[in-house]
């Protein structure tokens, strides 16, 4: 009998794909049959058991590695981009005790002292070459230098002499001489306020034994302001048309403040002068006083004025609101973003930065390595110099792009964590969509 006849043996296996047709009426069914709750509990579970194992996994993983970034990303809080830089500029070697740099590259102009040198005064050009101003060998005085500062114009101007004011623009050195006027004085701040068809000038002047400020009007200084209220005023900055921001120390009469009659306490104050450009006196409108410490000097950012402090620190708003900010410090500077940073004493940990009315504060990796003499802005940092614990001269630098950028530890591993993120989530939304349409 051929094979053809024999009977038909279907096996356990064969029956078990055949139910398929069965399963997909039960499916139908549910439209009209509403399964018990246990029913559909359990269809749930079996469904995360069997369908989703590689979601959860994914999952996660993915918590695994959101409580990994956590701890790595805090694990770099710490400020980055500021270094002890090798010096390889002419002030090598000796203390910079003023230094001014200039817009173009990287120039600058600075008061050097060494002890077996003596004080050096000089600019060092962005090719390379140097301009002698003041040296031991011709003309000994860089040590007479009362200040240096760069006016809004450009200009670089600084006192050696009573009655004079020298003025840096360019390769062209100018002398402001006042030695025809009638009063004798020296000057140790100026501040410059330019206007749409002229600038006006004030002096902080040294009168005897006392502080005042004289206008220049024409070339010639304007008599001293009469009245100071007992204030020894240390510099000078202009605030708006015909006002200006003063600060100083003010010393109470001896025991009149409850302090020792011996050692009466001096309190930072902030002073409002008026003077409107003309041959009229400077007059003090007003001054407010503070608690303790020294304010020691001024900083721009954008329409705001900040006044550096050691206890405590300054915000002026263009309409004369004056606000303390908690950041004590050595030296304020402001760099070329508008951003106000405040270095901190020799020691310090951390580093305060305001701009556009916040004020931040960021953790160093490593104290602050330099007891700062001057500081300015240079493109993108801001170099600082003084000395070391051991009383060294140093410079320390602070790039103002390298916080929270990718090159940073910080900014990386914040790159990498969005990057990373984002390509769990895409794995899983592949996984779901290729489920769904398995299901389909």
């Amino acid at each position: 009998m051929p094979a053809t006849n024999a009977p038909l043996m279907i096996s356990p296996h064969t029956i078990s794909i055949r139910s398929t047709p069965t399963a997909t009426h039960l499916k139908q069914s549910l439209h009209h049959a509403p399964l018990p709750a246990h029913l559909m509990a359990g269809g749930l579970r079996g469904l995360l058991e069997e369908e989703s194992e590689h979601q959860w996994l994914t999952l996660s993983l993915f918590a695994v590695f959101v409580v990994f970034g956590a701890f790595a990303i805090d694990a770099t809080e710490h400020f980055v981009g500021d270094q002890i830089v090798k010096v390889e500029a002419l002030h090598d070697g000796g203390l910079v005790t003023e230094i001014e740099y200039h817009d173009d590259g990287g120039a600058y102009t600075a008061l050097v002292y060494a002890p077996n040198a003596g004080y050096h005064m000089f600019t060092e050009h962005a090719d390379g070459t140097s301009t002698a101003i003041y040296n031991p060998e011709t003309n000994d005085i860089g040590g007479q230098v009362n200040f240096m500062k760069t006016m809004p114009g450009g200009e670089l101007v600084f006192s050696v002499e009573a009655n004079q004011l020298m003025g840096l623009q360019g390769n062209m050195m100018i002398t402001y001489d006042y030695t025809s006027f009638n009063e004798s004085f020296t000057i140790h701040d100026v501040a410059d306020r330019v206007g749409a068809t002229s600038t006006d000038r004030l002096l902080l002047t040294m009168e005897g034994s006392s502080t005042s400020f004289r206008g220049i009007v024409a070339g010639v200084p304007t008599a001293a302001m009469s009245i100071s209220s007992g204030v020894h005023w240390h510099h000078i900055e202009a605030h708006s048309d015909g006002l200006w921001a003063a600060i100083g120390t003010h010393s109470s009469t001896s025991g009149a403040d409850g302090s020792s009659p011996a050692s009466p306490q001096s309190r930072p104050v902030l002073g409002w002068i008026t003077w409107a450009g003309d041959s009229n006196t400077p007059v003090l409108r007003n001054v407010q006083m503070f608690g303790t410490g020294i304010f020691h000097g001024f900083a721009q950012s954008g329409t705001d004025l900040v006044v550096g402090g050691t206890v405590e620190s300054l915000v002026i708003s263009a309409d004369e609101e004056v606000k303390p900010i908690n950041a004590p410090c050595a030296l304020a500077v402001s760099d070329t973003e508008g951003k106000v940073w405040f270095i901190g004493a020799l020691g310090s940990t951390t580093l305060a930065t305001y701009q556009e009315g916040t004020l931040e504060l960021h953790q160093l990796s490593s104290h602050v390595p330099v007891d700062v003499t001057d500081a300015d802005a240079q493109g993108e940092h801001v170099q600082i110099h003084g000395t070391d614990g051991d009383g060294n001269p140093i410079q320390w630098s602070i790039d103002i792009t390298a916080d929270g950028s990718i090159e940073s530890g910080r900014g990386f591993l914040n790159l990498l964590f969005l990057l990373s993120g984002a390509i769990l989530l895409a794995m899983m939304a592949t996984h779901a969509i290729e489920q769904l349409r398995q299901k389909a």
